[in-house]
């Protein structure tokens, strides 16, 4: 069987929306919440939904002050008594089956983590109607950046691909979180690269990290979430994004290039990322609304077209 660890802090009003698709996950017995020394009505929101899943474990860890999501992870980690951890954001659906595909795919190729795809809901749209939009992926690009360590979530690829890491809802072993432990220093700022430690331990360790086309997590739109690490001002970001990666590259670069046959210095490769840190939080997001509204265009188009055929 599996527990769900969810980190929160004052996200009553984005689990109200979310947190039954973790309650209806089968092969979930157990659900902990990590209040991270959060002040909102978090604990009676999640009681009320708990409720309707008698068959589910629901266990509330409250820090006396704040540490991150990252050491919030690791407490929920030793208050689970499953030997598979499935980590959820306080922000993100889970599709029907996410919980039970992972653990077959982790169980049948051998993996230390596996994840769905993660895809984001645009203003006014419901979770399944942005899984059908995403399909397999909406962008022609590989999925992973070497140069940059980065994990490119909407990349299209078909069926099941190993990388050094995916994102945040991940399904391990807790044998192994108890070994490669989350790593509390992503506590300030945006916490950027806080999930992704973990998976890169687990890879330059020999560990395969998988992710599949079978299931998503489907992250609520800007406009339902009102807090968290990404709320913060394009120049925090960028240097938030910079100083974790620093640190992150001091742990593992050296390896990961190893593993991955990366043949740049260590000291390029962040002049690189320092470079692409810019361009994703000034130029990508015009880029971004573009195509947006370009999407948005042709399906007005296409909805006008098919109910003038209908009409005739």
């Amino acid at each position: 069987m599996i527990t769900m660890v969810v980190p929160t802090r004052n996200r009553a009003h984005t689990l109200r929306r979310v947190a039954s698709s973790y309650f209806a996950q089968e092969g979930v017995s157990e659900i902990v919440f990590v209040i991270d020394a959060g002040v909102d009505d978090t604990e009676p929101v999640i009681a009320e939904i708990a409720r309707q899943f008698p068959e589910v474990h629901t266990k509330f860890v409250r820090n006396p002050t704040r540490v991150g999501a990252s050491q919030s992870r690791n407490v929920g980690v030793a208050e689970a008594t499953n030997a598979f951890i499935l980590f959820c954001d306080d922000d993100e659906y889970l599709e029907p089956g996410y919980a039970k595909t992972c653990l077959r795919k982790l169980r049948e190729n051998g993996c230390a983590v596996v994840s769905g795809r993660r895809v984001y809901m645009l203003d006014g749209e419901l979770p399944d109607e942005a899984v059908r939009r995403f399909g397999n992926g909406m962008r022609r690009v590989k999925p992973f950046r070497k140069l940059l360590c980065e994990y490119v979530n909407g990349a299209r690829f078909d069926g099941d691909i190993e990388l050094p890491f995916t994102n945040a809802v991940i399904l391990t072993h807790r044998s192994l979180l108890q070994q490669f432990r989350f790593d509390p220093y992503y506590a300030r700022g945006n916490g950027y690269r806080e999930e992704t430690d973990y998976q890169m331990n687990l890879f330059v360790h020999g560990h395969s990290i998988l992710v599949t086309n079978d299931v998503h997590s489907i992250h609520l739109s800007p406009s339902q979430t009102r807090s968290g690490g990404q709320r913060v001002r394009r120049w925090q970001r960028i240097y938030w994004s910079l100083h974790y990666t620093r640190y992150f590259y001091r742990k593992y670069y050296s390896d990961y290039a190893a593993r991955v046959g990366l043949h740049v210095p260590q000291g390029l490769a962040l002049a690189a990322f320092a470079g692409f840190a810019v361009y994703r939080e000034y130029l990508r997001p015009v880029l971004y609304s573009t195509a947006m509204w370009v999407i948005r265009r042709q399906s007005n188009r296409t909805l006008r077209t098919a109910t003038q055929v209908a009409a005739s």
